[in-house]
């Protein structure tokens, strides 16, 4: 009898998690397809575009961050803050040594060799991440995203763009360059200080916080306007990225998780954020120091595309094993 009553909730909660899940990727979805109706009708420009994306990584982005530094102190949260430092200084150890060990068996060249490297371990956590952990999991969700974004904010701006530049020195100060990363940090000093901000002040961080969701997705849908499909299909290594971060990475770690037995919101996070497509940084970069540009943006919008199939595969695994 107990055991017909414990599946019984269980069909229920995971009835309720199915369709929570439609529901994000639906409006997702929706938002995504009016950002391409409105590149494709020309209301929105590349430039027009450019100056969004700026706004959302430089402005909304940030504030929607100190937005959720209003969160009341607690153990809980600390310890799953701790948690998410620890498990995401091992992912990236971890992965940057078996990208090296994959690429060491290519038989290309040492530019597109770098870049693959970078593209399988550093996730589209800004544009994609964020609106993610924030439309599950609210204020508590960006919180632990803010901690596994500032360990993606050092390792790239530090042994990323090292092995970019090939200059042989880690460029430290960059790190502190970024606005995402500097309302990281103060976040988290926020967080765990006595301090929280005024309500209005917070209403207003919160209110254009709001804006990041929506446009975020209309700048994905901008992006997928200017896609050659057989550009994106031919390149068996753009596939192999896609691979690594959208299936094997996140599994990896909802097993690992299991393993050691984290369960909960942090859990779900971590595993979600670990199974998001290639950063789209990367080609920024690729294109500064020369390491093959055009198939870092092939890989790129591929494992963007790939992202609608695999992520709410992700999504819903880990919310039925890890809650």
């Amino acid at each position: 009898c107990i055991s017909f009553h414990n599946y019984e909730l269980w069909k229920e909660i995971h009835i309720m998690i199915i369709s929570t899940l439609i529901e994000v990727i639906g409006k997702i979805f929706f938002m995504i397809l009016f950002g391409f109706m409105l590149k494709k009708a020309g209301i929105i420009t590349n430039e027009f575009q450019k100056g969004l994306s700026n706004l959302l990584l430089k402005a909304i982005l940030p504030v929607s961050i100190l937005s959720s530094a209003s969160n009341p102190f607690s153990k809980e949260l600390s310890r799953g803050l701790l948690i998410t430092a620890l498990l995401c200084f091992m992912y990236y150890i971890s992965t940057l040594i078996l990208t090296h060990l994959i690429t060491g068996t290519f038989k290309t060249d040492n530019s597109t060799k770098k870049i693959f490297i970078t593209m399988s371990v550093f996730a589209n956590v800004g544009f994609i991440g964020f609106p993610i952990a924030d439309e599950f999991f609210g204020s508590n969700g960006m919180l632990y995203t803010v901690i596994y974004n500032m360990f993606y904010q050092i390792f790239f701006f530090t042994y990323g763009i090292n092995l970019l530049n090939n200059k042989g020195k880690f460029n430290i100060s960059s790190i502190f360059k970024s606005s995402v990363t500097l309302s990281s940090f103060a976040a988290v000093i926020i967080y765990l200080s006595p301090y929280r901000f005024p309500v209005f002040i917070n209403e207003s961080l919160s209110t254009v916080g709001g804006m990041m969701v929506p446009l975020s997705m209309i700048i994905i849908g901008c992006t997928l306007v200017d896609i050659r499909p057989k550009e994106i299909l031919k390149d068996k290594y753009s596939y192999l990225v896609s691979l690594l971060r959208l299936l094997i990475f996140p599994l990896a770690v909802i097993g690992i998780l299991l393993l050691i037995g984290i369960r909960g919101e942090v859990a779900v996070i971590i595993a979600v954020l670990t199974g998001l497509p290639s950063g789209s940084l990367n080609v920024i970069l690729a294109e500064q120091y020369n390491c093959n540009p055009e198939y870092a943006a092939r890989t790129v919008i591929q494992s963007m595309i790939l992202m609608i199939v695999t992520l709410p595969v992700i999504i819903s695994l880990s919310l039925k094993l890890l809650i």
